[in-house]
């Protein structure tokens, strides 16, 4: 009989699962499982006022090869090489991201730096500290006290909306790509060595914006037969008796499969299989795990530029948002003549007060920071759009990895089911990590041997955590 695979999501992970999938074993018949109206998951795009906009600011980078020839192959001849600029907004000003050291010496003063390199020199010359492995002691680490409090330690906040010391360390090994302060001055002279990078200097682009890229996967899997069916949530995930996957939409359609790839959030998965298999512990710790919720605030304005960057970061509390991009800078082809679009980023968790606001509150607190910081007059926005986004980053605190650990013991027992990507493994990953993590897992699925794929599968995840995300 043909062997059946169903993949649940169709963000760039599943569809390169389903690539993979297609590459190795040809016979096989895919079916992909999409509950919005298109594929791409967050690598799709909104349109406002005729501009567009990626959902978060994409960009093509990677260090793993075999995602590297494989962006080529797909998306070669469309990717464009753009120079990156950023800006942070810190006492009052716009300053260069990463900062240069005679911005930072003008901002902060020379005894305030001097206080940084004594405290910088001081943790180094510490014994290991004992307490607990959070961000805080990795960071305080990296950088010394004084650099820690006066850039990261409230932007750090105001991201993950609890204390950096609630907050575990890996979040800082994986997510804050500068190293530490003696890296930092290795990139201001120059003495970074090819793919140890802190920051990128340049980065390769679709223009049109990332959800091109998802459609280019999407075009090479309809031409290999793969069923894509959009607008189909599943709403329930089940053995037959005769040992068969079942998926049910909320259109009541099922879909029966041998096979099943998993790219939606951990705990909605555990929550199916509860189900078939009652685990208390499994259930318990798969709902103690958080994802930050995002917001996206399109505000078109009337000029051609707001900032010739492409991203913009504001730790401060004077402002609600976080992080901004400016798509026109990526890509020419994602704005419209006389007008731009910035998008600010606010996060949140799920539920609470800010998530309960209205999109008018939300506009009017953005359009309050625009202006505070010098960006944008309100009188120059000409249109608004706030789009949300329930699950967006997963939340690192000092528990994380046992709770993971637990799910995934308790997921890998189920025959032909893998669970993947960045919400299926409660990962912080980038584009290009998700692809990989795609591939590895049709990889492990087609050739398991045991009927447990996710067993083996998961030894992976150890270093899928390592991936560095390099902005």
């Amino acid at each position: 009989m043909t062997r059946r695979a169903l993949i649940l999501g169709s963000g760039v992970c599943g569809l390169a699962t389903a690539l993979r999938i297609r590459e190795l074993s040809p016979e096989t018949h895919i079916t992909m499982l999409e509950a919005e109206d298109r594929v791409g998951g967050l690598a799709r795009s909104l349109t406002v006022g005729g501009l567009v906009a990626d959902m978060g600011p994409h960009r093509i980078h990677t260090e793993l090869p075999d995602v590297q020839a494989f962006l080529q192959d797909i998306a070669g001849d469309e990717m464009i090489r753009v120079e990156r600029r950023s800006k942070m907004w810190i006492r009052d000003r716009w300053i260069q991201y990463p900062p240069q050291p005679l911005e930072v010496l003008r901002v902060f003063g020379p005894l305030t730096l001097a206080r940084a390199m004594v405290s910088w020199a001081a943790q180094k010359l510490q014994p290991d500290s004992e307490a607990a492995d959070s961000f805080e002691t990795v960071m305080t680490s990296a950088f010394g006290a004084e650099l820690y409090r006066l850039i990261v330690m409230d932007y750090t906040r105001k991201v993950w909306k609890i204390s950096p010391r609630r907050i575990h360390g890996d979040i800082a090994r994986v997510r804050v790509s500068a190293g530490g302060l003696d890296r930092m001055i290795k990139r201001v002279l120059g003495a970074e060595k090819e793919g140890a990078e802190t920051a990128l200097k340049k980065f390769y682009y679709i223009p049109g914006g990332v959800e091109n890229l998802a459609k280019l996967m999407e075009e090479r899997l309809r031409r290999s037969n793969v069923d894509i069916r959009t607008g189909e949530k599943v709403v329930r995930l089940g053995r037959t008796e005769a040992g068969d996957w079942r998926a049910t939409t909320d259109s009541g359609e099922m879909f029966e499969a041998d096979d099943v790839v998993s790219t939606t959030p951990l705990p909605e998965l555990v929550e199916w299989l509860q189900a078939d298999r009652p685990d208390e512990a499994a259930a318990r710790n798969s709902r103690d795990l958080r994802f930050i919720a995002n917001f996206l605030v399109c505000v078109v304005v009337d000029r051609p530029s707001v900032t010739g960057c492409q991203w913009l970061y504001s730790p401060g509390r004077d402002t609600v948002f976080n992080r901004g991009y400016e798509p026109g800078n990526f890509s020419d082809s994602m704005s419209a003549p006389g007008k731009s679009m910035i998008v600010l980023e606010i996060t949140c968790h799920h539920g609470d007060g800010t998530w309960k606001r209205t999109d008018r509150e939300l506009v009017d607190a953005t359009v309050r920071g625009l202006e505070r910081t010098g960006l944008v007059r309100r009188s120059e926005v000409l249109e608004t759009l706030v789009h949300r986004i329930p699950h967006t980053y997963p939340l690192y605190d000092l528990g994380y990895r046992e709770r993971v650990g637990a799910v995934l013991d308790y997921v890998s027992e189920f025959p032909g089911l893998v669970s993947t990507g960045r919400q299926g493994l409660f990962l912080h990953n980038n584009m290009d990590h998700s692809i990989h993590m795609g591939f590895r897992a049709a990889e492990t699925l087609l050739g398991d041997r045991t009927g447990r794929p996710g067993r083996e599968f998961y030894r992976d995840v150890a270093r899928f955590q390592s991936f560095r995300i390099v902005d």
